[in-house]
Formats: C-alpha cells, structure tokens, sequence
C-alpha cells in the first residue's frame, strides 16, 4: 500500500478548517444537492464532484463516499475516502487531515493511505495541493470580515496601538435563515398577532414558519423573527417579553472569544445546528443579549420543522 503527506498553511482558523471538512463540504468540494453526510464517528457520507467544462459538455459527477473514523473538534478529521476509476479506483483508502494553530492560522496536514497503486498515489500527490488551494479560496471569499491595522494618533510615547478595523463581503447563503446581517428576535405571547401587526404596520411579509415556535419575516432589506413566548417559563425582564438580537458573523468561535476577553458573559457556547448555522449567544456589558450566528450550509428548512412561505 502507499501513502502520501501534504502540508499547507490556512490564514484561517482551525473551528473553520474542522468545519469545512465535517459539515461544509458543500461551501468548498461538494455539489449541494448531492450531500448526504452527518459528521459523527462511525457515520458514512456520500457526496459527489462536479467537472465542468467550458466548451459546453455535460458536467461529469464523480462521487465520493465513505465513513467518519476519527473526529476531534478542531484538532483533527479522519475518514475512508473511496472514489472511482480516476480516483481510488474503488479502494477504500485512509484520509486524515490534522490542524494546528500557528502564528498566521492553521498548519493542516493532509495524509491519505491506502492506495493499491503507485499511480493513484501519484495523481492524488498532484491533485490534492491544487484541492486545497481551492479550499483555501472559497474559504476566504466566505469570509465577512478582516482584520486591518492602523495607527492610533494618540498611542503613548510614540509606540502604535493596533486596532481592528471591520470590512464586509456578502454573506454565505442559507435557506434557513434571513439574508439580512442584523435580525432582531422579539417574543409574543400571540404570535398570531404579533405577525399580522408587522404585516400590516411595517409591511412586514413572511418569508418561514415555524408552527408553533417561530416565524420570519423579510421587512424591506432587514428582517425580523417572532418568537413564541411563554410567561411561566421565561418571566418578562424590565417589564417587557425577552428580546434578543441575532448577528450573523464570519467565524462565530473568534467572535465569541473576543466577546469574552471584553468582558460578556456567555449564554451558550457555539455549537452547530441542524438548520445550518453555528451559533453562541453573549450578554454584553451593558446586559443586551445577543446570538452570534455562522453560516455553515445551506439547508432545506423541511429537514428541520421549518416551511418556507415566501
């Protein structure tokens, strides 16, 4: 059997890294409508690759499938990897892909064992440097924000003070939640009512429902959720139904880190979600409450209760 070793260094952070590899692999590898992969030790996935052509032809699908042998959060991923004749060949070969953090981001090393012939190995040698390369880029163009330094005026004794300066891009896609960057959850004890006040006050239109436990709706360019709200269990705070405003953020782990380091306090540490996002929620100093929510699939809302309306 043969092997190879493939190391490549990501300015990116080992949660997203982890992440591409378990649940994203439809926002770098994998065609959309063809995943059928839950990331769980011992789980099988299925997914399939598209070649495209320029000249016309038909895309040519290659598929992939296998099982999770290994997980650890942020540490490493490993898994059987079987593809076709111009892959594996049918073999049921080894992947292992670990993550460090460096300086700059994340070292990965890829290892894929396994290969009955020296010629697979050999065109995977070659394929898999261009495959992270690509990785690397859809990545980044999903990133919402950078980082940028500047120079404080009013640094002590000359010395500069690197601040962070926030650039947008547009945000990954995802059936299940509102493309609006800013969305307030409010609570009703009707939601009935409370739907058809934002309907007929601010033109509100419902884009998903939730029975009995949420709706959205789009409000020109922004959104808003109504929330179901049961006083017994979740008592009104200063007189009023809770209320919540949900953010949506390129890397929900180093947002949550940094809402720590300034002082929040954590309500619910990230963790992924069926619907496609990743999510934290944070109390900030002031006391508003805030859930920071990452895109990580895009997901049908009937595999999860959900049912789009408009």
């Amino acid at each position: 059997m043969h092997a190879l070793t493939i190391q490549r260094t990501f300015p990116l952070p080992p949660s997203t890294l982890y992440r591409a590899w378990t649940a994203g692999w439809d926002s770098w590898f994998a065609e959309r409508d063809t995943m059928r992969v839950r990331a769980a030790e011992g789980a099988p996935f299925f997914f399939e690759v598209a070649q495209h052509f320029e000249d016309g032809r038909p895309d040519i699908r290659h598929p992939h499938y296998g099982r999770f042998l290994a997980l650890e959060p942020d540490a490493l991923v490993s898994l059987t990897w079987v593809t076709g004749a111009e892959g594996t060949a049918g073999a049921e070969t080894i992947l292992t892909v670990r993550f460090s953090r460096v300086e700059h981001g994340t070292e990965v090393s890829l290892t894929h064992e396994g290969f009955a012939s020296l010629e697979a190995r050999d065109n995977h040698a070659v394929a898999w440097p261009l495959v992270l390369a690509h990785q690397e880029s859809r990545l980044l163009a999903l990133a919402v924000t950078v980082e940028a330094s500047a120079v404080d005026a009013s640094a002590v004794d000359g010395a500069p003070t690197i601040v962070a300066s926030t650039a947008y891009a547009p945000l990954p896609n995802n059936r299940s939640i509102p493309e609006a960057a800013l969305i307030p959850v409010r609570s009703y004890p009707d939601m009935a009512a409370a739907v058809q006040w934002l309907q007929e006050v601010l033109g509100g239109r419902e884009r998903l429902r939730v029975p009995g436990h949420r709706v959205q709706l789009a409000v020109g360019t922004g959104a808003v959720v109504v929330a179901a709200w049961d006083p017994a269990s979740a008592p009104a705070t200063g007189g009023r139904p809770p209320a919540i405003l949900m953010v949506r953020v390129a890397d929900v782990d180093r947002a949550y880190a940094r809402a720590m380091a300034l002082g929040s306090t954590g309500l619910s540490e990230p963790a992924d979600h069926p619907y496609g996002e990743r999510q934290a929620s944070v109390r900030d100093p002031a006391g508003h409450a805030w859930t920071l929510t990452q895109t990580i699939a895009d997901v049908d809302p009937a595999s999860w209760g959900g049912e789009l309306v408009g």
